[in-house]
């Protein structure tokens, strides 16, 4: 069934904490109701790492904290009304703000909390999330003991080894650490369910995105360390990345472990499996960022500072794809098949029966045959003027040399002098099932209001103007979702 939605992460949202939380969504969500949108597309949802990126989590299942909605925590009595307001002072994107004040409104609901005699879902919660919560908490618990460091850099070599019995030594030193942030994740846990409920009841699905990869410097690789490869002190062996491509001439390092994919087929892949349900948990519908890599994969040797010298190697593939997709068949997974693909992945995708993803972006090379175009879109597919990675369209647009612009406009039938708006028509009158656009592109924002540009630091900063959410851009976007038949 054709439809259409709006690409907008929660820390995006207009809001007076620093990031975008959960209790800002009221007003986008009356957003996506009004102009007749069915889908809600959030860049993933885990931990971000040291410079906000969420692409480089401490763990793979858990909940950034930072999305929590101090508002009902102090309705429940858990937090002050003074500590909340404190909080509610922030001018625009500010994550240290956000992770201050966070912090500090948490640390007052969990020993609030603690007082409060335990509830049958707390107890429900712990237990259902046994395999990765408490190794997670464990491992922030720690972190905050070695004062921030890498796991490899802890002191006690001992405990980055996980020996026994110093491991249940620093659990009894830390225990009352390690529940806060199991505390910590119950809180995400209860309200993003009650999140999922408002979409549903406004009749939108939820898309999620999860890397394919995990950070070095994560709970899933100091706890579950033979599932990667790495040597026997635990450093990596080779590391994750790309080639010089259209981003980066020096390649993207990501510096990611790779899977021991023979260690993990040995359990049935079930490291994965647990991934992949937590999310179906989470999300009606799942994007896998990169994932060519399960066909044949980048990998550049540990220590080096480029990914320049770096070689391909074959990936998992179909056996184990379809063993996950078993394993949650109620869930649906786009395929982020961008960037220099062979043949072999589009093959693998279309083994699966995977949505594929276009990019308007990247269709103007003069071809009118361009894969990327709009009106050359299969059925089957999930369509994007631009993704979080690509500059905005009218910030695109302004990089273009006349020529190229007079490109645009014949092979799109554009006059540019709206661009963005006129590119989500031509997307939106497409044949892909389902097309995305992103909040910057309805409200015509230049490069300023980019989320991310790849290979470099100080990005993930972008948080949309209340105005941008004003009753115009609905009445447009409606009118076009309706002329179109994408309601």
């Amino acid at each position: 069934m054709r439809s259409s939605g709006i690409l907008l992460h929660i820390t995006s949202l207009p809001s007076m904490s620093g990031v975008g939380t959960l209790a800002d969504v009221n007003k986008f969500i009356e957003f996506l109701r009004e102009s007749k949108q069915t889908y809600w597309q959030v860049l993933p949802i885990t931990p971000t790492d040291f410079v906000n990126s969420p692409y480089a989590s401490p763990s793979a299942f858990a909940g950034n904290t930072l999305l929590i909605d101090a508002d009902e925590l102090a309705e429940l009595g858990l937090v002050s009304e003074d500590t909340l307001t404190e909080s509610k002072n922030a001018r625009g994107n500010d994550y240290g703000y956000a992770i201050y004040h966070k912090e500090k409104i948490l640390r007052e609901a969990f020993a609030s909390f603690t007082k409060l005699d335990p509830t049958r879902d707390y107890a429900e919660f712990c237990n259902a999330n046994s395999y990765w919560l408490d190794d997670y908490a464990f491992f922030c618990a720690l972190k905050k003991h070695f004062k921030g460091k890498s796991w490899l850099e802890w002191d006690d070599e001992d405990i980055r080894m996980r020996k026994q019995p110093t491991m249940q030594r620093y659990h009894e030193i830390l225990s009352e650490e390690v529940d806060y942030h199991i505390f910590c994740q119950y809180i995400f846990d209860k309200q993003w369910s009650k999140f999922r409920k408002k979409l549903s009841d406004n009749g939108i699905k939820l898309i999620g995105d999860i890397p394919i990869y995990v950070a070095y410097d994560s709970a899933d690789v100091w706890a579950h360390s033979d599932l990667f490869d790495l040597t026997k002190t635990r450093r990596p062996n080779l590391v994750a990345g790309v080639p010089p491509d259209y981003f980066s001439e020096d390649g993207q390092l990501w510096g990611n472990p790779l899977y021991n994919w023979d260690a993990m087929k040995k359990d049935g892949y079930d490291w994965w499996i647990r991934r992949v349900k937590k999310c179906s948990e989470l999300f009606d519908v799942l994007r896998i960022d990169h994932f060519r890599a399960f066909d044949s994969y980048y990998c550049i040797k540990y220590g080096e500072t480029t990914a320049r010298r770096g070689q391909w190697k074959k990936g998992v593939g179909y056996d184990f794809l379809k063993t996950v997709q078993n394993s949650v068949p109620d869930l649906t997974i786009i395929a982020e098949d961008l960037g220099d693909i062979p043949q072999s992945v589009l093959d693998l995708r279309d083994r699966c029966g995977l949505a594929g993803m276009k990019i308007v972006q990247f269709a103007y090379d003069g071809n009118e045959y361009n894969a990327f175009l709009p009106q050359n879109y299969p059925t089957h597919c999930v369509a994007y003027l631009g993704t979080h990675d690509n500059d905005t369209t009218v910030g695109w647009w302004n990089t273009l040399n006349d020529w190229q612009k007079d490109i645009v406009r014949r092979l799109s039938n554009v006059s540019g002098e709206h661009i963005s708006l006129e590119l989500i028509e031509r997307l939106a009158e497409s044949n892909a099932e389902l097309v995305l656009y992103s909040l910057q592109d309805i409200v015509e924002d230049d490069t300023n209001s980019r989320m991310n540009i790849p290979g470099t630091l100080g990005c993930w900063k972008y948080m949309a103007k209340r105005g941008d959410l004003r009753a115009e851009k609905v009445k447009w976007l409606r009118a076009l979702t309706e002329r179109v038949n994408r309601c």
